[in-house]
């Protein structure tokens, strides 16, 4: 799990620099960042329910819902014109 924590945090970063450089257009780069970020957040999720830190877990699944809620409606003003 510690990898995959690293991996996606590695990539959180990796796209936030590209994004902040204007390497690439941050309509590509904040919805691909914000999803890493979420992975990374479920991923910590686990890992602390199997710990048995149920109250610490569920802070992590509920910032993680609310991430991939944020993108969904990102994409969707990007596409739709909302």
């Amino acid at each position: 799990m510690k990898n995959l924590k690293l991996f996606f945090s590695a990539l959180t970063v990796a796209f936030g620099i590209l994004g902040l450089t204007k390497a690439l257009s941050q309509d590509i780069t904040m919805p691909i960042m914000f999803v890493c970020l979420a992975t990374m957040m479920f991923i910590t999720y686990k890992e602390y329910k199997d710990k048995q830190q149920k109250n610490t877990a569920i802070y992590f699944l509920l910032l993680g819902v609310f991430l991939i809620g944020v993108t969904l409606y990102n994409v969707a003003s990007i596409i739709w014109g909302i």
